[in-house]
């Protein structure tokens, strides 16, 4: 074999190499783990609620996980009823009250290509009614690439006053006027039933969403 030749196939081999770990780092939806849904939360003393507590897992086509990936949830389509803390207490989420009509939150994968929230937030449900969005209103994109819709539950159900029984009164309209309503999927099966109720009941007397959203995104 010639240099010339010898040097050409080591050249190639290069490219397949560089072009591999390139397509290595690009997040793969069908090997990454999303849930289905999250559910905004209140705090208590400044802590936002476990009961909000998510977890995403983000792995490229040969199911590595990757680290420092940006995982940006957009809830840009879900403007009608759902609002965002402008403040976030849980470490490693950000909040961006700029972008859309909602804001989004961000947080960055750790070694192990995971990503742990709660994010604090509410719903516009009110005794008088509101317009509710649908099923998975909010978008996940895992360093640009778009990994699923997911859906958006609100236990604080009107805003105000922390999660309390006038949460759960709203909640209960929603269950039974016949109508699906995304703020009050709290397990995202997209169907409202007794099971949605028992979520909502544990966090009412559970005190961690004591307190409210004290400043909305929008």
């Amino acid at each position: 074999m010639n240099a010339v030749l010898r040097k050409a196939m080591l050249l190639a081999c290069g490219g397949v190499l560089v072009a591999s770990g390139a397509m290595a780092a690009v997040p793969s939806p069908a090997d990454s783990d999303i849930p289905a849904g999250l559910n905004l939360v209140g705090t208590s003393g400044g802590v936002a609620d476990v009961r909000g507590e998510f977890t995403i897992v983000v792995r490229d086509l040969a199911h590595n996980p990757i680290a420092g990936s940006s995982v940006v949830i957009s809830f840009d389509n879900c403007e009608i009823d759902i609002r965002v803390c402008s403040v976030q207490t849980w470490p490693g989420v950000t909040p961006d009250c700029a972008s859309g009509a909602v804001g989004e939150v961000s947080g960055v994968t750790d070694g192990t290509g995971t990503v742990t929230m709660r994010i604090i937030g509410g719903a516009r449900n009110t005794s008088s009614g509101a317009p509710a969005e649908g099923f998975q209103c909010a978008t996940v994109f895992a360093d640009g690439v778009n990994m699923r819709q997911i859906n958006v539950g609100a236990f604080d159900e009107n805003g105000s006053g922390g999660v309390n029984p006038a949460d759960v009164s709203v909640y209960l309209a929603d269950q039974f006027d016949g109508d699906f309503e995304g703020r009050s999927d709290f397990n995202a099966t997209n169907t409202l039933n007794p099971a949605d109720l028992s979520i909502l009941l544990g966090v009412t007397l559970g005190g961690g969403s004591a307190t409210s959203c004290g400043a909305y995104c929008h």
